[in-house]
């Protein structure tokens, strides 16, 4: 389940924190780590028991199993903030709520095109992802209703880039006086069609 939360809430300054929904592949493959951990943690203290020069090296698996394991369940989860602040977003990655990286970071007046990223009416996907050399996934899931697209000019990387992210409705309003006249009228436009 996604979790939204407001953080900031000052004039031109808006946080917002989202969690990142585990997909069944990155679940399944922490998944088997897990086990083949635990597999090779049981067969070197088998071979412990069988062979006495062994011991060591048992040990040393154990202390990196164990350490592996709470490496892994540490760093499953991912959340991303977004912060707005006087007409300039960032947007950071934070691994295990402690590990954060900037993700991007830029100009919202230099919106190229912004939209839902999933037609709601048919469920496909309303830009062609394989098209952007650079497609920054910042979102609760990528295909629910609620994710939206943008094609930015991204600082970091200093190229144009697809942001997939997940703006709750005050992130939403802090963006939307921002944008050029053709965008609002699309991002009105969008706004009536969920009402």
């Amino acid at each position: 389940m996604e979790q939204v939360m407001q953080v900031g809430k000052m004039g031109n300054y808006s946080e917002q924190i989202v969690k990142r929904k585990m997909s069944p592949s990155r679940m399944s493959a922490i998944l088997i780590g897990l086990v083949v951990i635990v597999l090779v943690m049981v067969v070197s203290v088998y071979l412990s028991g069988t062979f006495n020069w062994f011991l060591p090296i048992a040990f040393l698996c154990l202390g990196l199993g164990i350490y592996l394991i709470w490496y892994i369940i540490k760093n499953a989860g991912v959340e991303y903030e977004y912060t707005f602040v006087v007409g300039e977003m960032r947007i950071d990655r934070i691994k295990g709520k402690s590990r954060r990286k900037r993700l991007t970071v830029f100009d919202v007046k230099a919106i190229d095109d912004i939209g839902k990223f999933v037609n709601p009416e048919t469920g496909e996907k309303a830009v062609d992802t394989s098209k952007y050399d650079l497609v920054l996934h910042a979102s609760g899931d990528d295909m629910r209703e609620d994710t939206y697209y943008m094609l930015i000019h991204d600082k970091v990387k200093q190229k144009h880039a697809l942001l997939l992210f997940t703006p709750d409705d005050r992130t939403l309003g802090m963006i939307q006086p921002y944008l050029s006249v053709e965008l609002k009228k699309k991002f009105l436009h969008i706004k009536r069609q969920e009402a």
